[in-house]
């Protein structure tokens, strides 16, 4: 009962542990498939086959090297040889994968200290927010050592004559690039194919040999050669063990075959040759069994007498002895293989006849010439060749006479000799676009040629156009195939090198192609092919040539906004050149050379609409702001134009504007806005200067009569000066004051008009304005004394001043207002006549 209960334990304790060994094992390779192991020498590479099969989104992964885990941070340490996100990475480590899911890579320039465990980490995330880490749990063992991995050739259990075999030699090994390669040193004529793994579930390169083998081959040594870097460094040798059936069964008369009554005569089977040994002899006489399992037998009757050599592999009859009454040779003929005849296989021609006694000789006739005399019936040819073709008799010789064969004709058939191949024109380089025939060339053939295969590169062309206009394509080595049903020949190879412009240029942007002004930016024109090599390359902008180089980079420096544009490349070799386009090369700047466009003009009339906009060269990607401002101060006013809709005589100033953008800012040069008055505001200023011209005329007379006084007030060296003053009204005095002052200024800018006369008759008048230094007046000009007060107050009586001289003449100014004549209208003036000009005293 114990011992029930212990065993129902441990049936559970068994299949507890297989549970866990079926689901932990599933669970180490539900990410990633890695490859086992993998052998390799130093100073050679080695592919590290690895897929993911993870369902997760992977971001990245990273390749680690004897990686341990680390309880305290909870994470992997070791050498992380390659990580997929990032492009520069260590010089031996490159990622061959083909898809985002062959995560596959080759280690160069192996070391003994690469020799370790290789796991994979992959980053990601499952779903959208929670994050995937996941190492895989197997290995990926790499073995770096002198030895390497080894050699292996697949033995044959057992070879047949005339039965197709295979022989199968394989490394577990396959870089490409590492120089490598499996040969096989045979005698054999057979057909030799190579084959590569290269995936997760191993590594490998295999040849095959593949021949006929055929009774001579037996006991021959195959050997298998593995060459690296040139040189032989291991190799692996069968010898064939052909099974074949007896060769060259003869019967051996010991003595002549003539039978004396009461006397017997010893008949021996003899077999030349084979394998397995020890055939089993069977004696026939006259077609029936005689005896077996011995090859010697007596015979004393009358009779045909053969035997029969048989082993595993098959069954040789000897020719039959006919012991019989004495006569010459009878039905003398030569028998040959059937089918063709192969050149090189071996051949016997056997000259049959009945006789007795029996021939002791044969002569051998080719073309009806002797050849060959023998005491035997057979004629062998170890290895045909086309040379042994023709037409053979042979004579068979007794003691009673001899006989002649019919001829009989040996067709020795071969494959395809001395096969080359013709290039029109023949020359060694040719440019693309000429006209080329190719040509396979057969010296000799028998039966016809009835295939020709082309190979181009070692590769077999499907269709081949034997005329041809040459492309950059068809560069390459050529070689054709010919072939009959004996076999086939190859030819010579024959290089054509083709010569062509670049191709497929292309011009790219290194990073990004958006720039800043002061950044530096790089091209680089990149050609797929060409022949000769690119000798230099041109740099365009736009349509125009910017640089010629002899690299295929350019770089910009210190960036301008006017480098901005589209960009070019033209690769050039000997042949032609090849041109690519950029994208566009976009620099964000501040904007430049602001300026201010007005329409219709800086001088306009006022109540006249004006135009103003604000122009900048800048960045057409960028958005602008723009500020205006008039006489230094801001205007509420954003956009590129600012339209003044009826202009003012305070519109009057200087105008200019700021452009803004992300990079900075630029103002605009300054723009004076000049206003001009109207025709209905010159006329009527002219209206109020006629009423005015009145009011002088009354002053004109009252200084007259007071004539005295007036000379005292012109007298440079009193120091009290009268004058009268005129005070305009408010509206009319705000016009004269400067559009930029305030209020307050206008106020100290009031000027004070007094009336003088013109000159008198007497011309004492001329002579105090001619010792002022002043030219003589017009008789007709009236003359307003303007002089600056000493307040802001605005005075109407006359008063004196005790300034001196040069003070007064500094501050009196005049005004000189034409006396007009008295029959001219003031409608026929035109307002272009009507006019104040200000004089210096």
């Amino acid at each position: 009962m114990d011992n029930i209960q212990m065993w129902r334990k441990l049936n559970f304790l068994v299949l507890v542990f297989l549970f866990n060994c079926v689901f932990n094992n599933g669970d180490i390779d539900k990410h990633v498939i890695l490859a086992n192991s993998v052998y390799a020498w130093n100073g050679s590479c080695a592919i590290l086959p690895c897929t993911i099969t993870s369902y997760a989104t992977i971001d990245y992964y990273m390749w680690y090297f004897n990686s341990e885990y680390n309880s305290e941070t909870q994470d992997f340490t070791g050498t992380i040889i390659h990580q997929s996100n990032i492009r520069s990475q260590s010089k031996n480590v490159v990622h061959i994968g083909k898809t985002a899911k062959d995560c596959t890579i080759v280690i160069t320039d192996l070391q003994k200290k690469d020799t370790g465990y290789y796991r994979l980490r992959l980053i990601g995330k499952l779903g959208k927010l929670e994050d995937f880490r996941w190492m895989s749990k197997s290995n990926l063992s790499l073995s770096v050592s002198h030895a390497g991995p080894s050699l292996k050739i697949q033995t044959v259990p057992e070879m047949k004559e005339n039965t197709q075999v295979t022989l199968s030699c394989s490394i577990d090994y396959y870089c490409p690039f590492y120089d490598m390669s499996l040969t096989w040193l045979q005698d054999l004529n057979g057909d030799v194919k190579m084959y590569t793994k290269n995936d997760t579930s191993g590594i490998s390169v295999s040849t095959t040999l593949t021949f006929l083998p055929s009774w001579k081959d037996h006991s021959k040594n195959v050997s298998c050669v593995l060459h690296r870097t040139n040189e032989e460094t291991d190799s692996r040798t069968i010898q064939l063990d052909v099974k074949y059936a007896p060769q060259n069964v003869h019967i051996i008369s010991e003595s002549p075959i003539k039978l004396i009554e009461g006397k017997m005569i010893t008949l021996t089977c003899s077999v030349e040759s084979s394998n397995p040994p020890n055939p089993t002899i069977t004696w026939y006489k006259n077609g029936e069994i005689f005896t077996t399992k011995t090859n010697d037998i007596q015979c004393k009757e009358t009779g045909k007498y053969h035997c029969k050599a048989e082993n595993s592999a098959g069954t040789r009859e000897s020719d039959a002895v006919e012991i019989s009454v004495l006569h010459p040779p009878k039905n003398v003929f030569i028998k040959k293989p059937a089918g063709n005849i192969k050149e090189g296989s071996p051949v016997t021609l056997i000259c049959s006849t009945v006789a007795n006694p029996p021939v002791f000789l044969y002569i051998w006739y080719k073309n009806y010439r002797q050849c060959f005399n023998s005491s035997d019936s057979r004629y062998s040819f170890s290895s045909v060749t086309d040379g042994d073709s023709g037409y053979y008799k042979c004579d068979a010789i007794n003691d009673q006479g001899r006989n002649t064969s019919p001829a009989t004709h040996l067709d020795v058939k071969y494959a395809p000799r001395n096969v080359k191949v013709v290039v029109k024109p023949d020359t060694k380089q040719l440019k693309e676009g000429t006209e080329v025939t190719f040509e396979c060339i057969v010296n000799s053939s028998n039966p016809e040629v009835t295939y020709i295969a082309w190979y181009q590169n070692n590769k077999f062309v499907v269709t081949f156009s034997k005329k041809k206009s040459i492309l950059a394509k068809d560069a390459g080595t050529y070689m054709c195939e010919a072939s009959n049903e004996i076999g086939r020949s190859s030819s010579n190879k024959v290089s054509v090198e083709v010569l062509y412009p670049p191709k497929n240029s292309k011009c790219t942007i290194v990073n990004s192609n958006q720039k800043k002004e002061g950044e530096q930016v790089t091209f680089q024109c990149q050609s797929q092919q060409s022949n000769p090599v690119i000798s230099s390359y041109e740099w365009f902008k736009g349509e125009n040539l910017y640089k010629t180089t002899n690299s295929d980079f350019l770089k910009l420096i210190n960036l301008q906004w006017n480098d901005a544009g589209t960009y070019s490349c033209k690769a050039i070799n000997t042949i032609g050149s090849s041109k690519g386009e950029c994208r566009g090369l976009y620099i964000n700047y501040s904007p430049k050379n602001v300026t201010i466009k007005v329409s219709p003009g800086n001088s306009v009339t006022e109540n006249t609409k004006v135009q103003l906009n604000c122009t900048a060269n800048a960045p057409t990607l960028e958005k602008l702001t723009y500020s205006w401002y008039h006489n230094d101060q801001p205007l509420l006013k954003y956009q590129k134009e600012y339209a003044l809709e009826s202009i003012q005589m305070d519109h009057a100033g200087e105008y200019y504007c700021v452009v803004y953008n992300d990079v900075g800012s630029s103002k605009s040069q300054v723009l004076s806005l000049h206003v001009l008055y109207s025709s209905s505001t010159i006329g009527m200023y002219a209206a109020s200067g006629i009423v005015s011209l009145i009011i002088l005329m009354i002053f004109v007379a009252l200084i007259i009569r007071f004539g005295s006084r007036l000379k005292t007030c012109r007298n440079t060296e009193s120091s009290d000066l009268s004058f009268f003053v005129l005070k305009k009204p408010r509206s009319e005095l705000s016009d004269q004051l400067d559009q930029h002052a305030s209020s307050e200024d206008s106020l100290e800018r009031i000027n004070y008009a007094s009336l003088q006369f013109p000159a008198s008759i007497n011309g004492r008048q001329s002579q105090s304005r001619a010792k002022a230094n002043h030219p003589d007046p017009d008789p007709n000009d009236i003359y307003s004394v303007l002089k600056k007060p000493k307040s802001t107050l605005e005075y109407e009586n006359i008063g004196s001043s005790k300034k001196t001289q040069d003070e007064s003449q500094d501050e009196i100014h005049y005004a000189i207002i034409p006396n007009l004549n008295r029959g001219t209208t003031v409608r026929e003036r035109g307002p272009e006549t009507e006019y104040a000009m200000l004089k210096k005293c």
